[in-house]
């Protein structure tokens, strides 16, 4: 009588190295997890208050249809919303959600537009690496925020008025 000898399988894999693919997966898909619960809280956290600034913008000025609800973290956190009113013409209003109130509405500004206070930012600091521009809202004006570093490397925050004209207050930090 012949005895057989037992075969091997190709896909018969040491016991250890299954328990480690199943741990690593686990793990992945746990850190997975966690990631997408931290990305949807901290976005959720993020937007808060945009609605009642919209609604807020809607019930208690002239704005009759809203374009677009920002937030600027200066003193205090203040929802910009900007709109137009009944006859198209744009407006801005800021929003102190904590207290309730409207900062400050202006409706029918000539304001200049973002492009324009680039080019003439641009125009004063040539060899300056832009960042970012913002409606802001400093020592009770509405302002633009103009985010860039400039030749000493130095990131600088620099306020205009929304005409165009350089606001009082600028912030200069040295990078390491």
């Amino acid at each position: 009588m012949r005895t057989m000898k037992p075969q091997s399988s190709r896909f018969t894999v040491p016991s250890w190295l299954k328990w480690t693919f199943i741990i690593a997966g686990v793990l992945l898909l746990l850190s997975g997890a966690l990631v997408v619960w931290m990305y949807v809280s901290i976005n959720k956290d993020l937007h808060a208050g945009e609605d009642a600034a919209r609604k807020m913008a809607l019930n208690r000025t002239e704005i009759a249809t809203v374009e677009e609800v920002s937030i600027y973290h200066g003193k205090s956190r203040v929802h910009i919303v900007k709109g137009k009113n009944q006859d198209g013409k744009d407006g801005l209003v800021f929003i102190d959600l904590s207290k309730n109130e409207i900062l400050n509405e202006q409706m029918n500004l000539e304001m200049i537009t973002e492009s324009k206070l680039r080019q003439s930012w641009r125009a004063d600091c040539q060899n300056c690496t832009f960042k970012n521009i913002q409606l802001g809202y400093e020592e009770e004006n509405p302002v633009y925020e103009i985010t860039y570093v400039d030749t000493q490397n130095r990131y600088v925050f620099d306020y205009f008025n929304l005409n165009g004209e350089r606001f009082d207050q600028r912030f200069a930090f040295k990078q390491n």
